[in-house]
């Protein structure tokens, strides 16, 4: 007569085999380790997305002392993002002049005649460019539309030095301008 109970040995190799393809499956939905420049990108584009958003309120209203608030209390992320390097974020109203910088200067520039600016508000899309400094030294900019409603209402920018973008995330000025910080 044939016995209905299930033996040890006829469990363990389904057991087994389920185990093996649970490990296979776990391994197989990581995701690989983000490249030096997608990290990099990462972290830029979450910092641009937290200005964007909460920049919305004063700079509509070209409220330059709410508009410092608010990039004051952004500072620590922007400084762990470029701790020893001479960055900036400006922001400027939807025709590229400049409402307030952090860290603050005495200049007072106008940017509207600049391509990058002109390509961001066109474009209403993240773009990012190469300059250079009267020293030589290189900076890279990264500029990000303020919108309401699909119109641009202001920009907000962030100025890496190179070197340092170079050193902490091992970036090359090829790398920078082929990321696309909109996807």
């Amino acid at each position: 007569m044939r016995s209905n109970s299930l033996s040890l040995d006829s469990l363990a190799n389904p057991l087994w085999l389920l185990l093996v393809g649970a490990v296979l499956l776990l391994f197989a939905c990581q995701s690989p380790p983000l490249s030096p420049a997608d990290r990099f990108k990462q972290e830029v584009k979450s910092i641009l997305d937290k200005l964007c958003t909460t920049l919305g309120e004063p700079v509509s209203k070209s409220d330059v002392p709410g508009i410092a608030t608010v990039l004051s209390e952004i500072e620590p992320q922007v400084v762990e993002l470029c701790r020893l390097c001479p960055f900036q974020v400006g922001v400027m109203d939807q025709h590229g002049k400049i409402l307030a910088v952090h860290p603050p200067t005495r200049r007072n520039n106008n940017f509207s005649d600049y391509d990058l600016v002109i390509k961001t508000i066109n474009s209403k899309q993240i773009q990012q460019q190469r300059f250079f400094l009267q020293d030589g030294s290189a900076l890279f900019i990264i500029c990000a539309p303020i919108l309401r409603k699909d119109t641009v209402i202001g920009l907000t920018a962030i100025a890496i030095n190179a070197e340092e973008a170079k050193s902490k995330w091992g970036l090359t000025e090829k790398e920078f301008m082929d990321l696309n910080f909109n996807t």
